[in-house]
């Protein structure tokens, strides 16, 4: 990390934002907190792969290992009935899961970013997953209103991973494999 940071090991300070749902900084979302400017971060891994996004806005990663899940007795309690189509529509099998994972990842991307984690119905966050590309994803659970920019990540064979940036963030995203 500190590498990628360019900062000197012995100078890096982890530490946590205030929580946007309670404003206690016992659970709030990871942050760089020195030197300098305060950064964002979100990590995640799973099965071996291991992500950390860091930002100076808020940023949120999640990966997800490609495994056998029975979609078809989760989806309702997870997806939006637009995304359930989708993912149902697709072969039983990879397929679906890969589907499903790709709505699973964008979520869970989208509610990091947002500082809550998974502490809301799933069922109200459209991650428009179906189409190709980035999507811009609205979010009004436990925080005011704000929209995100969510988009798949280049992983490995394997695994599943999304990116969610703020919408307005002007800064193109680089991803290195390290």
């Amino acid at each position: 990390m500190a590498t990628y940071l360019e900062i000197p090991v012995g100078e890096i300070v982890l530490g946590r934002k205030p929580c946007p749902g309670c404003g206690s900084a016992d659970h709030g979302p990871p942050a760089l907190l020195g030197p300098g400017t305060p950064r964002d971060l979100s990590i995640s891994h799973s099965a071996g792969l291991a992500m950390l996004a860091a930002a100076p806005f808020p940023v949120g990663i999640d990966t997800e290992a490609i495994r056998d899940i029975p979609v078809a007795n989760i989806s309702g309690n997870v997806l939006t009935p637009r995304e359930r189509l989708s993912v149902l529509a697709e072969p039983e099998g990879l397929a679906r899961t890969k589907a499903f994972l790709r709505c699973w990842t964008r979520k869970e991307a989208v509610l990091k970013a947002v500082g809550i984690g998974i502490v809301t119905d799933l069922t109200l966050l459209e991650t428009r997953a179906w189409s190709e590309g980035p999507a811009e994803v609205t979010v009004d659970a436990l925080v005011a209103p704000s929209t995100w920019r969510v988009a798949d990540v280049p992983v490995p064979e394997g695994w599943a991973a999304a990116l969610a940036l703020p919408a307005a963030a002007s800064r193109n995203v680089t991803v290195r494999h390290l």
